[in-house]
């Protein structure tokens, strides 16, 4: 990982945070990271970062969603979200899925499953459950559910973390 693509993505975040005068110029900003995390099939972006880099991303980008009410979020940028970051669960980079599980964590946080996941409302419960077999999964491949995906820095477990927010029924 390039040390200076590490620093632009939290200058941009940051710059952003303190800088942006309405919803509206977050979102901008989210837009622009989300169409480099998840660029799609009819993108000429071409995926070259590093795992690294897109843990950045999607640590921004769940740091500015977190700065916006939910309601004020448009129903089109963020389709197929939810689908998205479940798919990075099954990664073999700790980093990265743990970023997944704080912006799944975060998008449940907010209620408004629409705006994420191009799914019905009655297939919202299964995508959710879905993630909940997705994170035991995860969990109880080293067998011990409190040390798999943990932080070596902190300590923290965000897979657990978001396991057990989900279970708990706050969505």
């Amino acid at each position: 990982m390039k040390l200076y693509d590490n620093v632009i993505l939290g200058c941009l975040t940051v710059v952003t945070f303190f800088g942006a005068s309405n919803s509206d110029e977050t979102e901008s900003v989210m837009k622009l990271l989300w169409d480099l995390i998840n660029p799609g099939t009819d993108s000429s972006i071409e995926r070259k970062d590093s795992l690294a880099i897109l843990t950045v991303m999607i640590s921004a980008w769940s740091f500015l969603l977190f700065t916006i009410d939910g309601w004020r979020l448009s129903h089109k940028n963020w389709q197929g979200a939810i689908t998205y970051f479940s798919n990075i669960l099954d990664s073999n980079d700790e980093a990265l899925c743990a970023a997944a599980c704080e912006a799944l964590a975060l998008v449940f946080e907010f209620n408004c499953m629409e705006k994420f996941s191009s799914k019905t409302k009655d297939s919202n419960k299964e995508l959710k459950d879905n993630i909940i077999k997705q994170l035991r999964s995860r969990l109880s491949e080293t067998g011990n559910e409190r040390i798999s995906s943990q932080d070596p820095r902190t300590g923290f477990n965000s897979a657990s973390a978001t396991l057990d927010f989900l279970e708990a029924g706050f969505v």
